[in-house]
Order: structure tokens, then C-alpha cells, then sequence
């Protein structure tokens, strides 16, 4: 496998799977650019790929028009660095907010994926929540 291969899955894994769109699912995606033992880990701790993918599947569903954007992707490695911008809607319970869909949230966020022969084997990550959270109570 190549970088290439490895650009296929974080580009599948922002664009199919975090990014709600009428062409895939997130399950069906995740599956196939995970690696079975994939570990997420931001601040909070850490959770398997199964976890990851009900969180992105509620996701879906919290934030319909939910957008991940990557802006830039720095390769060094099996290291894959990658900004981008999350942006939504979302409707219902977000955040210990109630919300109706008339407001929105656009994030910055920094990814730093180990990918292996076309999988993504584990991810640390940080989102500028807080910001997106003061933009949901304007």
C-alpha cells in the first residue's frame, strides 16, 4: 500500500463517513477505512472503532447537514495530520443544548491519524468545541 491508499481512506473517512451525505453511511465506511483494533483518543480518554462509529451515527442524526472539511494534510510517515472545519445545524439535544436547527456551529479541528497499508489504525483529536459551543447560544 502506498501514501496514495492511505490519502483514499482519510479522504472516504471525512468526506463518506463524518460528512452526512446521500451516497453512504458512516457504519458501512468506518468499516471499511478502520482497522478492527482502532483506538480514538482526544482528552476525554479513549474508545474502539464500534464506539466511534454509533458516536458519528448520532451525529448524523443531531446534525443533519453535519460538514467535515479538511483543509490541509501534512504527511510524515504513517502519520497523517489533517485541519479542517466541521460545520452544522444541529437539532435536538447538542451539547446540554436544546436546539431547533436555526443555529450554527464552524469549528476548527486537528487530527493526527497513524494509517497502515490503507487503515486507519488510530486517531488523536481536538475540536474547538467550546468555540462552537458559544456560537450555538448567539
Amino acid at each position: 500500500m502506498t501514501i496514495e491508499d492511505n490519502k483514499v481512506a482519510l479522504t472516504a473517512f471525512y468526506r463518506q463517513a463524518l460528512t452526512v451525505n446521500t451516497e453512504t453511511t458512516p457504519g458501512t465506511v468506518l468499516d471499511r477505512v478502520l482497522a478492527d483494533d482502532f483506538t480514538s483518543v482526544n482528552g476525554k480518554g479513549s474508545k474502539p472503532k464500534a464506539a466511534l462509529m454509533a458516536q458519528i451515527e448520532g451525529f448524523w442524526k443531531l446534525i443533519p447537514n453535519l460538514k467535515w472539511e479538511p483543509q490541509e494534510m501534512v504527511i510524515s510517515g504513517e502519520k497523517h495530520v489533517v485541519r479542517s472545519i466541521a460545520s452544522g445545524n444541529p437539532v435536538g439535544e447538542f451539547m446540554g443544548l436544546t436546539l431547533d436547527g436555526s443555529r450554527a456551529f464552524r469549528i476548527d479541528t486537528i487530527d493526527i491519524h497513524t494509517v497502515e497499508n490503507g487503515k486507519i489504525t488510530g486517531v488523536y483529536h481536538l475540536e474547538d468545541w467550546a468555540t462552537g459551543i458559544a456560537q450555538l447560544k448567539q
